[in-house]
């Protein structure tokens, strides 16, 4: 932790004292409550403190810097040593991250060439938050709620444009994986376990063990994009091989505790080679915005073997092999009156993989500002999810998640929410009915 702190300052210090340092940022917290009518508690608890620093020391040299300091969870108090540490990190769990930090280098050796160099958040893809052909970044999904959210990787990035093409070349040496969010959440997303158990076991423990991609030449990550643009629309074709973001379970053991039926679940989690082609565009016909976008994902062929505890047959079982297809249609509009109107198709969410577990999402968002847009109401923010159109009353969920945000001014806003989950057992807002929270998110700017 220090070492950061000290790499921000020495990042600060030497930037050269004739180019023009730009700082600015917002201050935030954050809190949300779990609404239950047994047990409802504090979920969230951040302040959050982001810095962006930009600099232009030379004509054709840009530099940019995101940080970000913030205080995020409760106090792990579990003994007197605890209360006597100077980090005082056990009382107020904090930490900094550097979000991004980066060179831009214009027109390098030929005009048109651009290059960017450090670490970085690369984004492709024209849908709102859900891109499928968007992989370099991993996804950050430490908030289950912040769709979009990525995380930088250390990159080389180079964008060569002759109007109207260009080309893009990204390469991402060393595997960065997805965070995931705590395990009340994490178990809807990807479950670890598998969902049955072989016959004559009961489970009295479960230990994971997951290994990252080696730091190789092998498993440098690639991706390369043509854009352009015909008739104001704006078109682009993509190719990304790599990882998942999100591990999956090559081996799972059933380890006998002893004579009795109890076991001991040890399973080990790799991330899944894939690659994927993508195509995406974005425009607006008759001022209403439309986009499209979608992903081919090839992946390697996994297998996953299972050791039972009381069987001497491996169970084996294929959980990728075959091509599938992911996809956002959307489009948004604003009425005459004001009503802002955000509607998607989402065929496969962030977290699904293979064709049978791909499911349809329906989100719409209604949004209406007042008062010389200091007032914005959001009542409808709304996500319905269905997993088997065979029988969709029995397999559908939803999210619902109304807002109110009040901006006085430029630099503040408040906003007040909530969300409201339900479903049937199996689906992904289904398993997580028993979590609706009310939420408060206060932010400054500067």
């Amino acid at each position: 932790m220090r070492s950061l702190k000290t790499l921000l300052y020495v990042a600060l210090l030497s930037m050269p004292l004739a180019a023009q340092v730009h700082l600015g940022g917002d201050l935030e917290t954050y809190n949300r409550y779990w609404v239950h009518a047994d047990s409802g508690r504090w979920t969230w608890n951040e302040n959050r403190l982001q810095l962006q620093l930009e600099a232009n020391p030379a004509e054709n040299l840009h530099l940019y810097g995101e940080f970000r300091l913030r205080a995020l969870g409760f106090p792990r108090v579990t003994g007197p040593s605890d209360l006597q540490r100077q980090q005082k990190d056990r009382v107020y769990p904090w930490a900094l991250e550097i979000r991004e930090a980066y060179a831009d280098l214009y027109d390098f050796l030929v005009p048109g060439l651009d290059l960017r160099l450090g670490r970085q958040v690369i984004a492709w893809g024209t849908a709102d938050k859900i891109n499928p052909t968007s992989n370099l970044s991993p996804y950050d999904y430490e908030d289950f709620f912040d769709f979009g959210a990525k995380l930088g990787v250390n990159a080389l990035r180079a964008i060569y444009t002759r109007d109207p093409w260009s080309l893009e070349v990204d390469v991402v040496p060393v595997f960065t994986p997805a965070t995931l969010p705590p395990a009340e959440w994490s178990g809807a997303m990807m479950p670890l376990a598998p969902s049955q158990l072989p016959p004559l076991t009961v489970l009295r423990s479960t230990h994971f063990a997951v290994a990252t991609p080696e730091p190789n030449a092998e498993n440098t990550q690639v991706g390369v994009k043509l854009g352009t643009t015909l008739a104001d629309w704006d078109l682009s074709v993509s190719y990304y091989r790599g990882f998942d973001g999100l591990p999956l379970a090559d081996t799972i053991r059933f380890v006998p505790v002893d004579t009795t039926l109890l076991s001991d679940l040890e399973a080990h989690l790799v991330y899944p080679r894939i690659q994927v082609f993508g195509a995406d565009l974005a425009g607006s016909f008759r001022s209403v915005g439309l986009w499209a976008e979608g992903a081919l994902v090839v992946p390697e062929t996994f297998v996953q073997v299972i050791y039972p505890a009381w069987q001497p047959l491996l169970v084996k079982d294929t959980l990728l092999e075959t091509p599938y297809l992911k996809f956002v249609l959307g489009g948004d509009y604003t009425f005459k009156n004001g009503l802002y109107v955000n509607a998607q198709y989402i065929h496969g969410f962030l977290h699904e993989r293979g064709p049978d577990s791909l499911r349809d999402y329906f989100v719409v968002r209604l949004e209406k500002r007042f008062h010389n847009d200091e007032v914005t109401l959001a009542p409808l923010t709304f996500a319905a999810e269905v997993a088997d159109w065979d029988a969709p009353g029995d397999h559908y969920g939803y999210a619902w998640i109304p807002e109110l945000k009040y901006a006085p001014t430029d630099n503040l806003e408040i906003r007040l929410g909530a969300f409201v989950l339900d479903g049937k057992p199996g689906t992904l807002f289904g398993r997580m009915k028993t979590h609706d929270e009310v939420f408060l998110r206060i932010k400054v700017s500067f």
